[in-house]
């Protein structure tokens, strides 16, 4: 696991986009409305001349996104591409299934939270599965998913584990 790397072409252009970290993706997630091409493409790289742009300011995303044709407006360009890169990054979600725990180990649970942490990056540093900078620059946001649901169904496991030990302790 680590994050990946896609290049490929639209509308003429070869672009290159890497995943993003399991908190920026978070973040992104958690951001109220429409993510903004700045922070779609903070990881995103347009081939000009033999080299790499980053589209990490105004100016880059006017000059390197557009369609070499001239058919299509630029706006109509970024769309496509934002969709292509946000795709690349949450695409996973419209079929993730994770582990779902019964509802016996949940009744009258209560737990505690950090307000200055998202529980998924708490949860992963909590049981030393990543660390903070493992998630901040390593991992990707599929990555920590990934990881959580492994998480998830080991304790799925193990209560299951211990309540048939707590059984076979009272048939004795």
């Amino acid at each position: 696991m680590a994050r990946l790397t896609k290049t490929f072409d639209a509308f003429g252009v070869n672009y290159r986009t890497y995943q993003y970290s399991a908190v920026y993706g978070l973040d992104l997630m958690e951001s109220s409305g429409d993510m903004t091409p700045f922070e779609i493409f903070l990881f995103t790289e347009a081939e000009y001349d033999g080299k790499w742009h980053k589209l990490d300011s105004r100016y880059a995303i006017n000059a390197y996104v557009s369609d070499l044709a001239g058919i299509l407006p630029p706006f109509t360009v970024m769309r496509a591409l934002m969709g292509i890169v946000s795709e690349f990054n949450f695409g996973f979600l419209s079929s993730w299934k994770g582990v779902r725990v019964p509802g016996r180990f949940l009744d009258g649970a209560t737990t505690v939270v950090s307000a200055n942490s998202k529980p998924l990056v708490a949860q992963l540093q909590e049981n030393g599965t990543a660390s903070l900078k493992d998630l901040e620059e390593y991992y990707s946001l599929e990555d920590a998913f990934k990881l959580f649901d492994i998480n998830v169904a080991k304790g799925v496991n193990d209560a299951i584990a211990n309540e048939a030990a707590a059984r076979m302790a009272n048939k004795r």
